[in-house]
């Protein structure tokens, strides 16, 4: 499901688009972090039953420039407990195509940009359980022409909460919406861009849209509205997995 709204543009090819805002971002070896897009997401689902729904928010210029959403066929029944969180049962998802149709989208997402995420190892997972490597992307947070075979870097909104914000205490992604205020806001949104019924958390795209939220709201905070592609990945990161990066060590361990 594509969907659309105030806070999307008629047109958003995305590199069309970065290149008519910024200029040639290619040439840049630390670009800002409004400057690249950043494609925010959130996978419903498991190890057994894979992802069984997905929903991802396009973020450019610190603005929501697309958004996407679909249910994906189930790998093994879905358990009673997983109904119970996401609201989704096998009669829902019977007529739907696997994840592993949608190779064409996602890899040029991540030719185009970044990956985002609440908790980034998770959606990293079960990314990989699909298609374990892209093939050689472009690591744009770094200088032109690096490029890795990797999904990765991934920013975490839940990482850079905790980094930025080490006192909150609760860093699961309601309790950041309701700290920062954004509640309304996300719901104004999801009214308009989630499908109907999925428009509560642990639903994908009303999941993948408080993250984008909150990433935007916490590199608006004082001292942040400067930051580099580059700072926001470093601090998404451990220091030794931002070390095997440096390194040319992309994966999310």
């Amino acid at each position: 499901m594509q969907a659309s709204g105030d806070d999307i543009p008629a047109r958003y090819g995305f590199l069309a688009l970065a290149a008519e805002k910024f200029g040639s971002f290619f040439s840049r070896a630390m670009p800002h972090w409004k400057e690249i897009p950043i494609h925010v997401m959130d996978f419903e689902g498991g190890v057994r039953t894979g992802v069984v729904e997905y929903g991802v928010v396009s973020l450019l210029g610190g603005n929501i420039v697309g958004a996407q959403t679909r249910l994906c066929a189930t790998n093994a029944p879905v358990p009673q407990l997983d109904t119970q969180c996401h609201g989704l049962c096998d009669a829902d998802l019977a007529n739907s195509p696997p994840m592993r149709t949608s190779w064409d989208y996602f890899a040029n997402l991540r030719r185009e940009g970044l990956f985002c995420a609440h908790h980034a190892p998770t959606e990293h997972g079960l990314l990989k359980a699909v298609w374990p490597y892209p093939g050689m992307m472009p690591d744009h947070a770094q200088a032109s022409g690096t490029f890795a075979n990797d999904w990765g870097p991934w920013l975490d909104t839940c990482r850079l909460a905790a980094a930025w914000q080490p006192r909150l205490g609760d860093y699961s992604l309601s309790a950041l919406i309701e700290w920062f205020r954004l509640g309304k806001r996300l719901e104004q949104i999801a009214e308009t861009l989630c499908p109907p019924h999925r428009k509560r958390y642990h639903c994908a795209l009303y999941d993948a849209l408080g993250a984008a939220l909150l990433l935007r709201h916490l590199c608006s905070l004082p001292g942040r509205e400067s930051f580099s592609l580059e700072t926001l990945v470093r601090d998404s990161l451990s220091n030794a997995r931002h070390a095997d990066r440096i390194q040319g060590e992309l994966d999310l361990g």
